[in-house]
């Protein structure tokens, strides 16, 4: 039987979950420094220099720890991308496309999760661990298109 291939729905859905890390260090920021924010130039090294004295040093921390989880979410994006085209392509089993992208959703929410909670270095392996889980299943699917792509062109691997 069949299933329905949802895959393609998980881009959208990491997006969204590699913005929400940012998202969350706004609100941080923000209540800890009376609303003050500049959106005009937020990556100015004078501006996280001035928010970074007038604000507790547990919260900045997990300010720069969410803001990480955001810009580790954006690099990965393109191997998750690739990850779930090549699938698709290789009309790999939908099933296999569901789990792959259900799987590598939840462990990056969890890696997420683990980057912006856990502020020391003794603890910060798991988020390696889990970042690492999250590039093996995508090798996983990709070498698995590889093989189909490769089959389809008559060579064996």
């Amino acid at each position: 039987m069949a299933s329905t291939n949802y895959s393609i729905y998980a881009i959208p859905a990491y997006f969204v979950l590699s913005m929400l890390p940012h998202n969350y260090a706004l609100i941080i920021i923000k209540s800890a420094n009376n609303g003050r924010w500049d959106n005009s130039n937020p990556r100015s090294s004078g501006w996280n220099e001035k928010i970074q004295k007038s604000t507790p040093a547990e919260i900045f921390s997990r300010y720069e720890r969410a803001e990480g989880a955001h810009k580790n979410g954006m690099e990965n994006m393109a191997i998750f991308c690739t990850t779930i085209i090549l699938g698709n392509m290789a009309e790999l089993p939908a099933s296999t496309l569901n789990t792959v992208a259900g799987l590598y959703l939840a462990l990056r929410a969890i890696y997420t999760l683990a980057y912006i909670y856990i502020g020391s270095a003794k603890y910060s392996y798991v988020r390696s661990g889990i970042w690492g889980g999250t590039i093996a299943l995508c090798s996983y699917q990709i070498i698995r298109a590889g093989n189909v792509f490769a089959s389809r062109n008559g060579k064996s691997t």
